[in-house]
């Protein structure tokens, strides 16, 4: 358990999914909070918040090499590769103009233009995630179309229903069923982060405690497969020592066995003079 959160903790994506916990949290004390509380949890959301800028400062590389990836091989040609090239642009945009703005957010140069920045950069956060929640109901409705078991596939095979009966197409609910999960996960995800934009740019009222629960709510379902990944058995090197072991800890659990070995041939020899 200790070993699983250490490595869910040391990774940037888990680091960051922690600290949007806590911010949310934060956040939601707030609104019942009163007085100097109020003002301690208002303002540990808020450098939360900036923190977590951070992580994110170069996430507008990893959304133009997608649509860089979209271009080159041909993912036009469907519907989800249009939508992912959108969603994907749209992210990168979003990632960069907010970037744009992270001096002013920590005080060391102020600048008049940030509000307007900042309310381009949440328009094309609002439509990135529309467009991720569109990638996703389409996934749900097209992509588990109906594919012959293989059990049909061997009874057209041997010939065993006549021609003129139409074969019923059977779907594999089975192989279809993690995807499914997936996309219903996602569509939960983008829905309720969703209500940030819109609450930033004032489209809709929504309020802290509604943000604050559809952050715990996304936050726990993005982290949770994050948690999953990095519980995945490590493998180890031929002499039993995670490879991410620091070099001191290596040297000990490498030297501590032969040391242990040589004191027990030492204990060996002593007793065979005796």
């Amino acid at each position: 358990m200790v070993a699983h959160l250490n490595r869910f903790l040391s990774s940037g994506a888990g680091l960051e999914k922690t600290l949007r916990l806590i911010q949310s949290l934060a956040q939601i004390a707030a609104v019942f909070s009163v007085g100097s509380t109020a003002v301690r949890f208002t303002t540990a959301k808020l450098q939360l918040a900036l923190t977590r800028r951070f992580f994110r400062f170069f996430g507008f590389i990893e959304s133009f090499h997608r649509v860089s990836t979209l271009l080159s091989n041909g993912g036009m040609g469907s519907v989800p590769g249009w939508i992912d090239l959108a969603k994907w642009t749209c992210f990168g945009l979003y990632f960069l103009l907010e970037d744009l703005t992270i001096l002013h957010a920590m005080d060391v140069y102020l600048v008049p233009w940030e509000g307007r920045v900042m309310k381009e950069a949440n328009t094309f956060w609002f439509y990135a995630l529309s467009f991720s929640l569109l990638g996703s109901v389409y996934g749900l409705l097209f992509s588990a179309s109906a594919e012959p078991s293989p059990k049909a596939k061997d009874e057209k095979k041997d010939g065993a229903k006549p021609e003129n009966e139409k074969a019923k197409p059977v779907t594999n609910e089975k192989a279809n069923a993690p995807e499914t999960v997936a996309l219903v996960r996602q569509i939960v995800v983008d829905g309720c982060d969703l209500f940030l934009p819109i609450t930033l740019l004032g489209w809709v009222p929504t309020g802290n405690l509604v943000i604050g629960l559809t952050m715990v709510l996304s936050t726990v379902l993005t982290g949770r497969e994050i948690w999953k990944r990095k519980r995945q058995k490590v493998k180890l090197d031929s002499r039993g020592i995670e490879p991410r072991t620091t070099p001191m800890l290596r040297e000990y659990y490498t030297t501590k066995p032969q040391a242990q070995l040589y004191i027990r041939r030492l204990g060996n020899m002593l007793h065979e003079r005796v």
